[in-house]
């Protein structure tokens, strides 16, 4: 190992430290052995968080609306990469969402979406409506649909930057190769094209879904009260006036850990899956 390395491997483990220690800390907390309202270890507030329905509902909701947003912002990404390839004015419009911070995004989908909101109102005024109030109710349901569409917009452009990428990495070369053996377009499209981006950007999808599970902002502003997004039901369990419950919010935190943990690994298998990037 060279010095190189050495400054390298150091500043990994630096960055990394906090992820160990906040993780060893948490399982302490969760065992009743350090944090608010520990008494020495027992297993309580594990067994009441694995055994209480509500985690679950909350685990399972959370994964449902970041998929289902993963595939809205993966499957636009694909559809306006193809489609903009070759333009750089609308490249550079269809990452502007990336400037946008993620609260700014959730309150601007609250007055848009909402049944006072913009669309609300002018739904009333074309005659749509009897009163805005009769507005579809998207904010707050349970369906998590502005979620979703908030979740959609802002991984968009985060997506369709990696897509243009991989297009201008190696989309233009293999699809001379293809045309000067007579591949026709939609041909080109199915077989070179789009498999060339599935695998070019399922690392950014990766990590993109990671991210949405712990996001916190848009979830508190537009997601429903019942069930809680994981993020949101972590932070309340983290409150509690009761000490004792408090460590229950690590014990929720470690259960986001193994899912995004898990992500990791998948995300490092896919990238070194991807041609060239370990070049």
């Amino acid at each position: 190992m060279n010095r190189r390395d050495g400054v390298g491997y150091v500043a990994v483990a630096l960055v990394a430290a906090p992820v160990f220690v906040g993780a060893l800390y948490s399982l302490a907390a969760a065992l009743g052995v350090a944090g608010a309202g520990a008494s020495g270890f027992d297993l309580s507030r594990v067994t009441r968080v694995v055994s209480d329905a509500n985690t679950w509902r909350s685990v399972a909701w959370t994964l449902t609306t970041a998929s289902i947003a993963t595939a809205i912002a993966t499957t636009a990404a694909l559809l306006i990469a193809v489609r903009l390839q070759h333009s750089r004015i609308g490249q550079r419009l269809a990452v502007i969402p990336l400037a946008v911070p993620h609260i700014a995004a959730s309150l601007a989908a609250l007055l848009l979406l909402g049944q006072s909101g913009v669309l609300s109102r002018v739904a009333f005024s074309i005659g749509l409506t009897a009163q805005p109030s009769d507005f579809p109710a998207i904010v707050y349901d349970r369906s998590g649909v502005a979620l979703i569409v908030s979740f959609a917009w802002k991984e968009f452009p985060f997506l369709a930057l990696t897509a243009f990428a991989v297009l201008g990495t190696h989309g233009d070369a293999l699809n001379e190769v293809a045309r000067t053996h007579g591949a026709s377009a939609r041909a080109t499209l199915r077989r070179i094209t789009i498999p060339l981006l599935a695998r070019g950007i399922a690392p950014a999808v990766i990590a993109a879904f990671a991210y949405l599970l712990g996001q916190y902002e848009m979830a508190v502003v537009l997601a429903p009260s019942d069930p809680l997004p994981l993020s949101v039901l972590t932070y309340e369990r983290a409150l509690d006036g009761d000490l004792q419950h408090r460590g229950e919010a690590h014990v929720l935190g470690l259960i986001a850990l193994l899912f995004t943990g898990a992500l990791v690994v998948m995300h490092e298998r896919t990238r070194r899956a991807v041609p060239g990037a370990d070049a």
